[in-house]
This record gives C-alpha cells, sequence and structure tokens, in this order.
C-alpha cells in the first residue's frame, strides 16, 4: 500500500468516500496482484494434472480389467491344485509299502481261497477237467506270485525299522567302531 502514503489526508478523506476506488486500490496492490497470480498458477497446475489423470484412466481400467481376470484365473489354479494336491495323497497314502502290504494279503488269501473252492467243485464233479486245469492252474500261478510278492514286501517293510533301530543314523550306516585304545 505504497501508493497511500503519498497521499494528503484530503485525498484519502475522498478516497474513503469512493468504494471503486478503493476496490481498484486493492486489486492493484502488489500483494493482491501475487495472490492472484498465485492462484492462476495453481488452477493451471491442478487443470494439468487432472487432464494427466484422465489419460491414465483407461490404461488403468484395462489394468484392472486384467488384473482381475488374472486373479480369477489364480484362483481357480488354487482350486485345482489343491484337487491335485488331494489326489496325489490319496494315491501316495495307497501306496505306501505298509498300505500295499496289506491290500496284496487280502488279495492273496482272495485268490487262495478261490483256487480251493475250485477244486472242491472240481472234487464234487461241478467243474469238468478241462476247466479246472485251466482256471486252477492260473489261480495257483497267481497265488504263488502274490506270495513271494508278500515276502519281498516284507522285507521291504521290515529294512527301513531295522536301519532306524541302528544308531540313529538317518542313512542306515552302523555306528562307528569305538577307540581302539581306551583312554586316547
Amino acid at each position: 500500500m505504497e501508493t497511500l502514503k503519498d497521499k494528503t489526508l484530503q485525498e484519502l478523506e475522498e478516497l474513503q468516500n469512493d468504494s471503486e476506488a478503493i476496490d481498484q486500490l486493492a486489486l492493484e496492490s502488489p500483494e493482491v496482484q501475487d495472490l492472484q497470480l498465485e492462484r492462476e498458477m495453481a488452477l493451471a497446475t491442478n487443470r494439468s494434472l487432472a487432464e494427466q489423470n484422465l489419460e491414465f484412466q483407461g490404461p488403468l481400467e484395462i489394468s484392472r480389467s486384467n488384473l482381475s481376470d488374472k486373479y480369477q484365473e489364480l484362483r481357480k489354479l488354487v482350486e485345482r491344485c489343491q484337487e491335485q494336491k488331494a489326489k496325489l495323497e490319496k494315491f501316495s497314502s495307497a501306496l505306501q509299502p505298509g498300505t500295499l502290504l496289506d491290500l496284496l494279503q487280502v488279495e492273496g488269501m482272495k485268490i487262495e481261497e478261490e483256487s480251493e473252492a475250485m477244486a472242491e467243485k472240481f472234487l464234487e464233479g461241478e467243474v469238468p477237467l478241462e476247466t479246472f486245469l485251466e482256471n486252477f492252474s492260473s489261480m495257483r500261478m497267481l497265488s504263488h506270485l502274490r506270495r513271494v510278492r508278500v515276502e519281498k514286501l516284507q522285507e521291504v517293510v521290515r529294512k527301513p525299522r531295522a536301519s532306524q533301530e541302528l544308531a540313529g543314523d538317518p542313512y542306515g550306516f552302523p555306528p562307528p567302531p569305538g577307540p581302539a585304545w581306551p583312554g586316547y
């Protein structure tokens, strides 16, 4: 308000009654002009940022849609993976040596009983000789194969137990020998 310093008392009183002149002085003051310039610059900056944001909106929406699709695909893959894991666990539990041994023993007993029943039917005359020879020999061969497999599998099942009983070595090696001379 440098311009008011130079005015006389009479000019100031006249100015006090002229509201348009006061408004004009206020608008022409450097402080108000600086504020007006800052305001215009802020508005221009905001407009520029808003335009940039609008330019990013399209790619952002496409990326958001792609991300949503990928997330759905991931969920399907996770579900499929969990299903496959459950199947694998089911099959791996069925393939444990102990489980296999039990199943093989049961099947061995079944074929043994079937071959015995076939022999009884032959002895009672219910089955002709040719049918008996064909069926009985294949049943007995299968029975013997299963018995051999049961024995081999029993050895496999016993082996890990025996190696665990060794000195706690996970690889089944025997414990190292003690010192040759006590006290050294």
